[in-house]
């Protein structure tokens, strides 16, 4: 039984320290997409990795050529850019936050 309400509690812990992030802007102009979220529980460290913007067009996926992470108050604002597009549908950002996987919506 106690191994039980230790492993829950773990649970509980690492549910609560996962990266939840939320787009903020979504910008296709300048020849370039950039796409700004923010994660309110980035804590000192923040590490992005794997990016890739999935417009669900076609079924391709695009690799960021530029990822900006800035830290204040712990929460973190990251600026993702990526090659100009013309056509979306639902687009989808899978990434990496701390070495764990995490996507969002793209606001529109």
């Amino acid at each position: 039984m106690k191994q039980l309400i230790i492993s829950f509690v773990c649970i509980i812990v690492s549910l609560a320290v996962n990266a939840k992030p939320h787009c903020q802007s979504f910008d296709n102009s300048d020849n370039k997409v950039t796409i700004v979220f923010n994660d309110d529980k980035a804590g000192d460290k923040y590490y992005v990795t794997d990016v890739k913007l999935k417009p669900i067009w076609l079924g391709k996926e695009y690799k960021a050529s530029s990822v900006k992470v800035a830290i204040s108050k712990g929460v973190a604002t990251v600026t993702l850019t990526f090659e100009h597009l013309t056509r979306f549908s639902n687009p989808k950002v899978e990434l990496k936050i701390n070495g764990k996987k995490a996507s969002f919506k793209v606001c529109q």
